[in-house]
């Protein structure tokens, strides 16, 4: 039988990349061995430590603890100190018995092993040693308004800064019960240093203040907006005519505008840039009041919606010039009366005898007027329904030519009976 023979080849080792790796390989082995046989102690710092406090009583809690880290020193044998982490060991404080109220307290620090590893000492103390806790009462949440202090130093001349407005009015806080109840006030505090020509939107911080005017640190509460969005309107300044609204003028009346007269005739508004604002109306003046002695009016100015009244004007003065006008006191007849829009199966028949009234107009056309030019209408427009009984209706006057500048001074009204409209002998009453 051929026998063979094992042959060790040294080639490798003219190889310089497996002789750097050999070497490393023998070196490792080698620190093994001797770091796990020796007896002397390595030291090893563990970083990064979370702290975990153990909790209150009385509904009490930490505040703002959770970023705070700590280390330690071990020691032992070397392959175990290097191998133990931050996860092997648990920080806390050695007594929080004395902690009975809210308030700040410094707490005492100690480490125990909380791993599987337990083969090491601790070499020091926690570093820190110690740490400032603020302990209080949890607030679940509380609305505080929110106090605009946003300051406008200057405007264009052309232009008007509205009122700020802010994208939230309250604000919900929620942590330290006693930090949230010394806040009297929540501002949001801004000053524009330049000039302003356009609506302008800018974020503003939220600051709070204590009773005295204190301001109030945030890092033991927590708030769910901490900017608001603050808008200054920038409005145009317009300068616009009053003009009276007046009702009730008869339709064939051409009330001549030279003897209105109203003061104040024009205002100053502040008026937003995408509306088209030309004049200002004053509420509705009653034309059948106008009388000789009851010629002048105070009416209140509606200000267009989104306008702002630089002036504060809030009435104008309207007054008639009624020194050319006479009135006439006349009585009408049942040849005066005309009933218009009476109901298909109704019968009216005014019940007055005669009606007296007053009439107003120029003097030169008054003192001629008389019954026969004058129509007294009865319109039945919401009444033709009705086909029995007594209805009382509003009469108005119609002037024949030449006496159209007159009108009816006040509101008069007459009695009409209404009867079903007879069918004649034979008439399908349906058809």
């Amino acid at each position: 039988m051929k026998k063979i023979k094992n042959k060790i080849s040294f080639k490798l080792f003219y190889n310089d990349k497996f002789v750097m790796f050999f070497s490393i390989l023998v070196a490792f082995i080698s620190w093994i061995y001797v770091a796990s046989t020796t007896q002397e102690s390595s030291i090893f710092t563990v970083t990064d430590i979370p702290i975990n406090l153990p909790e209150l009583t009385d509904d009490m809690r930490y505040f703002n603890t959770d970023d705070i880290k700590a280390e330690v020193k071990i020691s032992g044998n070397a392959l175990v100190v290097t191998n133990v982490t931050k996860d092997d060991i648990f920080i806390t404080a050695a007594d929080v018995s004395f902690i009975d109220a809210p308030g700040d307290y410094t707490i005492d620090l100690v480490p125990r092993k909380s791993g599987v590893k337990t083969d090491y000492s601790f070499e020091s103390s926690v570093s820190p040693s110690s740490i400032n806790v603020f302990v209080d009462r949890y607030d679940e949440g509380r609305m505080i308004p929110i106090t605009d202090k946003v300051a406008v130093n200057s405007v264009d001349p052309s232009c008007y800064a509205s009122q700020t407005l802010l994208s939230r009015t309250t604000v919900k806080l929620s942590g330290a019960e006693s930090v949230i109840n010394s806040i009297a006030e929540v501002d949001a505090i801004y000053t524009f240093t330049e000039t302003l020509s356009q609506t302008t939107v800018v974020k503003v911080p939220l600051v709070f203040y204590d009773g005295k005017g204190n301001e109030i640190s945030s890092k033991y509460i927590t708030a769910d907006v901490t900017e608001v969005d603050a808008t200054v309107p920038i409005l145009d300044v317009k300068h616009v005519p009053i003009i009276p609204k007046i009702n009730n003028i008869p339709e064939k009346l051409d009330f001549d505008n030279d003897l209105i007269k109203i003061e104040p005739s024009t205002i100053e508004l502040a008026v937003p840039k995408n509306l088209n604002v030309t004049s200002v109306s004053t509420s509705a003046i009653d034309f059948s009041q106008l009388t000789k002695e009851n010629n002048s009016f105070t009416v209140t100015l509606e200000i267009p919606s989104g306008c702002r009244n630089i002036n504060s004007v809030e009435t104008s003065e309207v007054s008639f010039d009624m020194s050319g006008m006479s009135e006439k006191t006349m009585t009408l007849t049942s040849s005066n009366f005309v009933i218009k829009n009476q109901g298909a199966e109704q019968n009216a028949v005014v019940s007055n005898k005669s009606l007296t009234v007053k009439v107003i107009g120029p003097t030169s056309r008054v003192n001629l007027l008389s019954p026969l030019s004058v129509t007294a209408v009865i319109d039945m427009s919401d009444k033709s329904t009705v086909t029995e009984g007594y209805v009382e209706r509003p009469v108005t006057l119609e002037f024949k030519d030449p006496f159209a500048q007159c009108w009816l001074e006040g509101s008069y009204t007459v009695n009409v009976k209404l009867s079903p409209k007879q069918t004649a002998a034979g008439e399908n009453p349906a058809a």
